[in-house]
């Protein structure tokens, strides 16, 4: 399975859905992991220490959608950014909802 972590795109955001270290775990439990470039840059994580964990690092955010079977996300996808819409059937997505700010 292909875990895709795209670019946070709200505003303010800095946070990234997984660090290095994370990521180098769950590809030692066998799952394939993308993410887009510059995803982790506000949390101080180079595209390059992704690499070094053996993540794949990916030019745009439209392949991770379309290509990953699991999205890994700090915030629920947006509808004005144009997210949801990148959302297929059987995908799954890891994100904090905040029930009460998204009804």
């Amino acid at each position: 399975m292909k875990i895709g972590i795209p670019k946070e795109v709200h505003v303010g955001e800095k946070r990234v859905a997984t660090t290095p270290d994370v990521a180098k775990q769950l590809i030692k439990l066998g799952f394939e992991v993308a993410i887009e470039a510059g995803a982790g840059s506000a949390a101080h994580y180079s595209d390059a220490s992704y690499v070094e964990a053996g993540v794949t690092v990916v030019k745009n955010s439209h392949d991770i959608w379309t290509e990953s079977d699991i999205i890994l996300k700090v915030r629920a996808p947006e509808l004005n950014k144009g997210e949801i819409d990148l959302l297929h059937e059987k995908q799954i997505l890891i994100s904090f909802l905040w029930p009460a700010q998204n009804p």
